[in-house]
């Protein structure tokens, strides 16, 4: 399977939540929004999200530098799909902007395997970049999420909470699958707080004021790629030494 490039651009506001504030805006999420047609009713209105990083050998986007520094580019799996999506983003002040081709994983694994390979292919355009950056697999983050969404005036808004999330070493161009044993073994829990966040186009709904008027939660910044990069010891080439996991404190990890 493939598609032509995707762009999206919205506005996306982060939001941390424990346990217990995360079940009462779930609880609001179901009265005030409708159901996500990519949840599972199994999984809690959730799916479970598998996505590789990619970053240079000085770990550019870790550390914010240069240019490198300012996009992530990763491959994402949903579940146990064997469609795979390129993808990079790139944020500017709450604007979000995600360029996205979905392809088969064999295409995807084996044109990033041979990335010399000019024969035309769907993800060229990510091809290209992870070439010209020298980006190279770094990280595996792993999480389940759960949507809730609806058009409003016109205007579409979604609601997710990230949760349960882990990291493992990348296994080069590979895409662990929620089903995989082998990856499951190797995964580390990132953190325990769970990530909310509102996501729309202009301004903000009405319903989404009403949301943080009732709970107060107050905004934040939070990177998976940068909190699973700090669990680890890394390599001066940028890799995941094996074996070797930090004792990290959460407060560092909500900084990261």
């Amino acid at each position: 399977m493939t598609a032509s490039q995707v762009h999206n651009k919205r506005i996306e506001l982060k939001y941390l939540l424990d346990t217990r504030l995360s079940l009462e805006v779930r609880q609001w999420a179901c009265e005030n929004l409708g159901v996500d047609g990519h949840c599972s009713e199994c999984l809690g209105d959730s799916y479970e999200i598998n996505t590789l990083y990619f970053d240079t050998p000085e770990l550019s986007l870790f550390h914010r530098l240069s240019n490198a520094g300012k996009t992530k580019h990763r491959i994402r799996r949903y579940g146990d799909e064997t469609t795979l999506w390129v993808e990079t983003k790139r944020k500017k002040g709450n604007v979000v902007f995600k360029n996205r081709t979905a392809s088969n994983e064999s295409d995807v694994t084996g044109r990033l395997l041979n990335l010399g390979d000019d024969s035309p292919w769907c993800g060229d355009w990510f091809a290209s970049r992870i070439l010209e950056r020298h980006l190279q697999p770094t990280i595996q983050v792993h999480y389940r999420r759960f949507a809730r969404t609806s058009t409003l005036d016109g205007q579409g808004m979604r609601l997710t909470i990230d949760s349960r999330l882990q990291a493992s070493p990348a296994n080069s161009f590979n895409v662990a699958s929620s089903s995989d044993k082998v990856n499951r073994e190797l995964r580390t829990n990132a953190a325990s707080v769970e990530i909310l966040e509102l996501k729309f186009q202009n301004s903000m709904p009405h319903l989404f004021k009403q949301l943080l008027r009732m709970f107060s939660i107050p905004a934040t910044g939070f990177s998976k790629y940068r909190t699973a990069v700090s669990m680890y010891e890394m390599s001066p080439t940028g890799t995941v030494l094996p074996g070797k996991v930090k004792a990290t404190s959460e407060e560092s990890l909500l900084n990261a």
